[in-house]
């Protein structure tokens, strides 16, 4: 006679397997409570809206184990159902991977821009902590291997009865999710969901669009005295308004820029116009809106900085037609999202990232980088190059130490306030060596955040700013050697200074509703600011001084979703807008 064991000990392994199943749900569903309850005071509302919004997600892979638990289901069948249902599940936790590190969601575009480059990434950001990792990954293959080949089957009738109820309680309680209205409801949408939604900012232009399309933008030009000047540009990596006492009063991680702001002319009210580094370059560099021509992924919708490759207009090509030697250096891989190659193509003389042989004796980082320390010494080696030479100099450097994950390279420990409280430190020592060394006698240096840190918003942001307008915050200064002091309370963006910098040594100086000056004795406004969104990326935001107007990226639907009290021509001109940028290389601009 066998001795059986009692039922509730064979159930062990369904107990283990739960709570592996729905441990990233509940981690999600806290994580982001706490994150919304920082905005509303209300404390569930998060994790509701996330059991809501995955359940439709855990109730496809509950149904596709179900099903391969049938006594009936021959063991190949069975064995391809877990592997779909693994790999939806390995696709969940790589989206809220990427929502607690980049503050957006995994997006189809995005996997085949940077995937090529993203195991070279975890590789360099994980590298010290190697032999964990490895063991890591292996245990979770053996593991998942053995439970997708096992020949486990539900023999029991409540075993049944539980997994059926179990998913028609997961799809009844995703009908429970709220409508789009809440500014942060990105957060919570489920991976599909958000893809979905996102998806109309692919959609085409019709061809009778295209060809019936007009849109025409005014420019008001004056002369002004020609200004030859080397120039300098730092572009520094996340840097943000909600880091800075000075242009907040949020934070007191940038001692040193808030000190060099004081001093020289501060633009307090700065907004990047997109929320990548390749949206800071192109804003910066081509003094183009970074909103991308209309692509799908089979159409080279993966490709980064599609439409501002050979880009005849750009700050170099302009500066090189006055005399200027130009370059473009980083610590960065540029590699990555095709960098150096587009750097090229707009005309830069001399491009150099983190092969050049100066960084081959200092420790390396994320993106193969050598910390910031190691860029503003190379850049002082460049300046000095240029200043036994003759004619003038622009240089454009973009740093990389306040990338995430936000190591400080002081003591490798993962801190965002360490990170940037570092590149501030070296900053303000590389202003007081420009200023030693008598860069400023013929130079102007301008310091400017490529974006706003890919981390959620503070509350006090939303507060300060306004939750829209927070999220693309950054500081800019521009410096002439503590020789003019102003602080300039317009609206200004990235745009505005590639705008200002082009007509530097020309006797014209131009701009329009949509670009501004920056390097006049009155700084003139633009009366719009167009910021492509990382949340919503179906959606761009123009802010006016007045107001805020969200517009909806949807081929020849585009419009604005939030015309309460604007008038229809206003309407009409803010989406022509829109569209002129995405079809610049179609129409006749």
């Amino acid at each position: 006679m066998s001795f059986k064991w009692p039922l509730e000990l064979k159930l062990w392994p369904i107990a283990v397997f739960l709570l592996i199943f729905a441990l990233p749900l509940l981690i999600k569903a806290v994580r982001i409570d706490v994150f919304i309850h920082g905005y509303t005071g209300i404390w569930l509302l998060g994790a509701l809206q996330v059991l809501a919004n995955d359940a439709v997600i855990y109730a496809a892979m509950a149904s596709l184990f179900y099903l391969s638990w049938w006594s009936k289901v021959p063991q190949p069948q069975a064995i391809i159902l877990r592997l779909l249902a693994f790999v939806i599940y390995l696709v969940y936790m790589i989206d809220f991977y990427v929502i607690i590190n980049f503050n957006t969601h995994l997006v189809l575009n995005d996997v085949l821009r940077y995937g090529s480059y993203s195991m070279k990434y975890l590789q360099q950001v994980y590298s010290s902590q190697g032999l964990f990792w490895l063991f890591f990954v292996l245990t979770i293959l053996l593991t998942t291997s053995r439970f997708i080949l096992s020949r486990y089957k539900l023999r029991h009738r409540f075993l049944h009865i539980g997994s059926v109820g179990s998913i028609l309680a997961l799809l009844l309680i995703s009908c429970f999710t709220n409508t789009d209205t809440y500014i942060h409801s990105w957060i919570y949408k489920n991976y599909i969901d958000y893809n979905l939604t996102v998806l109309s900012g692919s959609r085409p232009y019709s061809q009778s669009f295209i060809d019936g399309f007009e849109n025409t933008q005014g420019q008001f030009c004056r002369n002004k005295p020609s200004q030859k000047t080397n120039i300098v540009m730092l572009m520094v990596e996340s840097l943000s308004a909600y880091q800075s006492e000075f242009f907040s009063g949020i934070q007191n991680w940038t001692p040193n820029i808030d000190e060099i702001a004081r001093n020289n002319i501060a633009f307090k009210d700065f907004y990047a116009n997109g929320f990548t580094t390749e949206d800071g370059e192109v804003s910066l560099l081509t003094g183009q809106i970074p909103l991308y021509p209309p692509a799908r992924p089979s159409d080279g919708g993966s490709t980064s900085f599609s439409g501002f490759f050979d880009f005849s207009n750009s700050l170099p090509n302009v500066l090189k037609q006055q005399g200027y030697q130009t370059s473009f250096m980083t610590t960065a891989d540029l590699q990555f999202a095709k960098t150096g190659q587009w750097a090229k193509s707009i005309g830069f003389d001399h491009v150099e990232g983190h092969e050049h042989p100066y960084y081959n004796n200092w420790e390396r980082f994320h993106f193969k980088a050598a910390p910031d320390e190691a860029l503003y010494h190379r850049i002082m080696d460049r300046i000095e190059q240029y200043r036994a030479g003759t004619g003038n100099y622009f240089i454009f450097s973009k740093t990389v130490s306040t990338h995430q994950p936000y190591i400080d390279p002081r003591n490798k420990e993962k801190s965002i306030a360490g990170a940037f409280n570092y590149a501030d430190q070296q900053i303000g020592q590389f202003y007081q060596k420009l200023l030693k060394s008598g860069f400023f006698d013929d130079g102007m240096l301008v310091i400017v955040g490529d974006h706003r840190a890919m981390v959620p918003l503070q509350p006090a942001e939303g507060v300060l700013f306004g939750e829209l307008r927070a999220s693309a915050k950054v500081p800019a200064i521009i410096s002439f050697g503590d020789k003019v002091q102003s602080v300039e309370l317009g609206q200004h963006q990235q745009t505005d200074i590639f705008n200002s910098l082009k007509s530097l040594a020309s006797t014209r100086l131009c701009h329009s509703e949509w670009a501004g000056t920056v390097l006049v004795d009155k700084p003139q406004a633009a009366k719009y600011i167009v910021h492509r969104r990382g949340d919503n990326r179906d959606r761009v935001t123009i802010f006016s001084k007045e107001q805020d107007f969200l517009i909806k990226l949807d081929g020849d639907d585009t419009r604005m979703i939030n015309p309460n009290a604007v008038d229809v021509a206003v309407v009409k001109q803010l989406v022509n807008k829109v569209n002129a940028v995405r079809l610049a290389g179609k129409i006749k601009r």
